[in-house]
Parts: C-alpha cells; sequence; structure tokens
C-alpha cells in the first residue's frame, strides 16, 4: 500500500457522500415534479425512468429490464400499459422467440426523452452556474468515466 492511499480512501469516501446527496437531489420527488412540470410530461416519474431504460436497451425484452433493474417483471406491467396507450413504446414480437415481446421506443417517445433530458440540463445548468467552465467539464468528464465504469460493470456481469 502506498502512502496515498488513506488520501484515496478519503476521496472515496467524499464521493460516495456527494453522489449521495446528488442521487437524493435527482431522485426527490419534488426535483422529480419540477422537471416533470417543465418538460410537460404527464405520466407518473417512474414510467420515464423504465422508458430511458427501454431506450437505452432497445430493443429489449421486459424481463431483461426488470433482471437489470431488480424488481420483478409483473411491477413493469402497468408502467408499460402507460407508455404504449400514450405511444411512447411499441410492442414487438421477438424474432427468437414468437412467444416472447421486445419493447422500443418511438419518434413520439424519443421526444418525450428530447424534453426530460433538456429540462434536467436546465436544472443541473442551475446548479453549477457559478461554477468555472473547466470545472463543468472536470465534472462531465468524471461523471461520464463513471457512468462507463457502471455500464462495464453491468456487461461484466449481467446486472
Amino acid at each position: 500500500m502506498t502512502s496515498t492511499a488513506p488520501q484515496t480512501d478519503q476521496a472515496i469516501a467524499g464521493a460516495a457522500v456527494a453522489l449521495n446527496t446528488a442521487g437524493c437531489w435527482l431522485l426527490s420527488p419534488a426535483t422529480k415534479r419540477r422537471i416533470a412540470a417543465e418538460a410537460g410530461l404527464t405520466l407518473p416519474a417512474g414510467d420515464y425512468t423504465l422508458l430511458t431504460q427501454i431506450d437505452r436497451w432497445q430493443p429489449v425484452r421486459l424481463s431483461t429490464i426488470a433482471e437489470r433493474l431488480e424488481v420483478d417483471r409483473s411491477s413493469l406491467s402497468p408502467q408499460t400499459q402507460r407508455l404504449a396507450s400514450a405511444g411512447l413504446i411499441l410492442r414487438l414480437p421477438d424474432p427468437l422467440d414468437h412467444r416472447a415481446q421486445l419493447v422500443e421506443v418511438t419518434e413520439q417517445g424519443h421526444e418525450v426523452l428530447e424534453r426530460l433530458w433538456a429540462a434536467r440540463s436546465r436544472a443541473l445548468a442551475e446548479l453549477v452556474a457559478g461554477w468555472a467552465a473547466e470545472d463543468v467539464h472536470r465534472l462531465t468528464a468524471s461523471l461520464v468515466s463513471l457512468a462507463e465504469s457502471i455500464d462495464a460493470r453491468a456487461h461484466r456481469t449481467g446486472a
């Protein structure tokens, strides 16, 4: 172990606390309501979370999303029905198993996601409004790297 290990451990602990704070802010009902209202969204917030996951992995079976989100597949049924009824997703036959269905985001769904991401970006921009440009770029690069590490781990473990 090097002499910087305690400093690294402290930095990681600080990052964990900061990510918790950021996650609690982003996932709080008040923040979700504000972002949804600004984006003109009318469905429950969880529906849009599912929509982003479908977009990320599409075309995809709902059972795969349920596994990755670690939820029971049946809990996704009401959300999936609302997204389909709103014209945000399509259900397609799975070419590998005609008994199963795949879901994918429609053009209208992509438009909704664009509004959602724009509203989230504006909310984040408010938080970093006083920051130097290089600090915003450093934050972005670090978060992109973290997201890539998360994706790589999820790919390795199937979660």
